[in-house]
């Protein structure tokens, strides 16, 4: 490239000028390499809950670098989000055996509570839990697994556990609004659900197909409302609108 600054006395201006022009393209070239990188990618699609982006950038990304572990556990994640859980596993399967961390097997786990596969989701909660007990989310995953496998005593210890470890999590919340409602506490879940959407009232659900803090409360709700009497009819409907989702626990 070549320059010529015509006019005289005019160095400095002419020096910064060229800066100008080199440096600046310089500049938009390394802004635009950040943007189309398919981790950068991926990763804002993820904060906006663009899980058909996700795929596309994440999919572009393994095309070339298969064994990026974060790209395989982003593609994990949104197709989860989607309702693809046998994919989401399979592709978080590949990351965790490539490298283990417990943000992965409850990634993992919680595509298997999708499916109603509780002792493999309780499986990778412990799995993620022994690498770090203090993984607030791997306590929630332990305590979905848990009411799955009918064990709601030992799903309430563990969800508490997680909140003790994340007391401003909307989901912590959610999930035992829904264990002491199945083990027909409907007060004390309706007083759970209720810090679960103050908390965070729109929060991304594990999965598609599992009711809201909203649905859960109004449930809770009316079984607390009708009394002693009408509780078993309460949680039966309960059970009827967790069935919509693949977290069907069975009321006693």
């Amino acid at each position: 490239m070549t320059f010529s600054c015509p006019l005289p006395g005019r160095s400095r201006f002419c020096i910064a000028l060229l800066i100008f022009l080199l440096v600046v393209p310089c500049c938009l070239a390394a802004d635009t390499a950040s943007i189309s990188d398919p981790v950068d990618r991926a990763t804002s699609a993820v904060a906006e809950r663009d899980w058909d982006d996700v795929l596309a950038a994440t999919g572009e990304g393994l095309a070339v670098e298969p064994g990026n572990v974060s790209l395989l556990c982003m593609e994990g994640y949104a197709l989860r989000k989607l309702g693809r859980y046998p994919e989401a596993a399979a592709v978080v399967s590949e990351a965790i055996a490539l490298d283990p961390k417990p943000v992965r097997y409850a990634n993992r786990g919680y595509a298997y509570v999708a499916m109603g596969n509780y002792s493999a989701a309780l499986a990778d909660a412990d799995a993620a839990l022994l690498l770090d007990p203090t993984d607030a989310t791997s306590w929630g995953l332990k305590a979905m697994a848990l009411a799955g496998l009918e064990n709601l005593t030992g799903a309430e210890s563990a969800v508490d556990q997680g909140i003790a470890l994340d007391p401003e999590s909307a989901h912590l919340r959610h999930i035992r609004g829904e264990i002491l409602l199945a083990a027909g506490n409907a007060t004390g879940a309706a007083a759970a659900l209720n810090r679960s959407l103050d908390l965070d009232p729109d929060y991304s659900l594990p999965w598609p197909g599992m009711p809201t803090a909203r649905e859960d409360l109004a449930a809770a709700m009316q079984a607390a409302s009708a009394g002693p009497a009408a509780l078993v009819g309460g949680l039966s409907a309960v059970a009827g609108l967790l069935a919509v989702g693949a977290w069907s626990l069975r009321r006693r």
